[in-house]
């Protein structure tokens, strides 16, 4: 078994819901299709993963092994979300407020991290994960007013 103290769990709890929330970005863009926050979407994941592969180079730096996403546990959240969509009525609005709630967990987790004694670099890269998910955050927002 493995013990982690807790610089490397705060760590590994940014880069699991790094990796979540670029999956849930995945699995609402291809449930909206055509639609313009589609493209946003897929635009955030690919970014959110990009920061994630970072993160791991650091976290192996700290001689610990990134955690991976629980596949099963992330295909249970992709299914509820879908249900709830489909029951809300609106999809769009409801696929909006499921992000929203992962990119609040993610902020909140990076904050955590940050009151660690860590390095320097892996400092620098969780303040360009918490700016990403500040910014998705608007977006958002945004996506939010406009459907609204």
């Amino acid at each position: 078994m493995l013990l982690r103290d807790e610089k490397q769990m705060s760590v590994n709890a940014v880069e699991r819901l790094c990796f979540e929330t670029a999956d849930h970005y995945e699995a609402a863009a291809s449930e909206l299709g055509a639609d313009h926050l589609a493209q946003v979407f897929a635009a955030l994941a690919a970014e959110r993963q990009h920061l994630a592969a970072e993160l791991a180079v650091h976290i192996r730096a700290l001689d610990d092994l990134p955690q991976q996403p629980d596949p099963d546990r992330e295909a249970i959240s992709h299914m509820l979300s879908g249900i709830k969509a489909l029951l809300s009525g609106d999809m769009r609005a409801s696929l909006v407020a499921d992000c929203e709630r992962g990119e609040e967990a993610l902020v909140s987790a990076v904050h955590a991290a940050l009151r660690q004694d860590l390095p320097p670099e892996m400092h620098a890269v969780l303040r360009r994960i918490l700016a990403h998910a500040e910014s998705a955050q608007r977006e958002l927002t945004a996506a939010n007013r406009s459907s609204g």
